[in-house]
């Protein structure tokens, strides 16, 4: 007798019964669950490690990085060797590699940049992203990439920034582009970007810096 009513309780039909209210319960559970989601706030790097980094590389007016840049849109795709060298406001870049071809030469100021081509056809405009645009065939915002190389937005520009508790920007908005640094470096104390990756309509530019070297460099002109 108790084995009979013992088993009307769990009985076929209040089986299914329990089955569909866990697996309504799971349903609310993950639509809260993402709800929570879509409602996190854009956090902003911790104010003062924030503050301290960005007064310091800021201050970085001479530089130079070795890597790897790789550039693609919905129809085609591009990689090439950098080597880039700042010295305050006056930049030397070389893409070694690109396209199937030999080397793309840049060279850029305050007022104007020069491009020469891997045939050796040297063009010049005072727009770096519309001359490399009209030569090279690629989208290359140089203007604010000179800071957003180092970890920190345009300082002339609106921004938006995302960061961790070290002050360590993990996203930034710019100009119509989203930057986000996934990889850091340490180099002499300082927290570098090791890992860089833009992207803008259909741009997307992903830069892979293998070394840093924060001494002054001499910049001497090739064209």
């Amino acid at each position: 007798m108790l084995l009979e009513q013992s088993l009307k309780y769990v009985s076929f039909p209040n089986i299914l019964s329990a089955m569909r209210l866990d697996y309504r319960f799971i349903l609310l559970l993950c639509a809260m669950l993402l709800s929570a989601c879509a409602r996190l706030p854009f956090q902003p790097p911790a104010d003062e490690p924030w503050k301290a980094r960005n007064l310091v590389l800021s201050g970085l007016r001479n530089w130079h990085i070795t890597g790897r840049i790789g550039i693609t849109n919905e129809q085609d795709g591009w990689h090439a060797s950098l080597q880039w060298t700042q010295q305050e406001r006056i930049y030397i870049i070389d893409l070694l590699g690109p396209w199937g071809q030999g080397r793309v030469h840049i060279e850029g100021g305050a007022e104007t940049v020069r491009v020469r081509t891997a045939d050796g056809q040297v063009h010049a405009a005072p727009d770096p992203e519309q001359l490399l645009a009209d030569t090279v065939g690629v989208r290359i915002p140089l203007d604010g990439l000179r800071y957003w190389v180092l970890g920190v937005p345009d300082p002339q520009r609106p921004s938006r920034l995302q960061g961790d508790e070290q002050g360590r920007l993990t996203r930034l908005e710019q100009d119509g582009w989203i930057i986000e640094y996934p990889r850091y470096m340490t180099v002499t104390g300082l927290d570098l970007p090791a890992q860089i990756r833009a992207r803008r309509d259909e741009w997307q530019i992903r830069i892979a810096i293998r070394s840093w070297d924060l001494r002054q460099s001499v910049l001497q002109s090739s064209l």
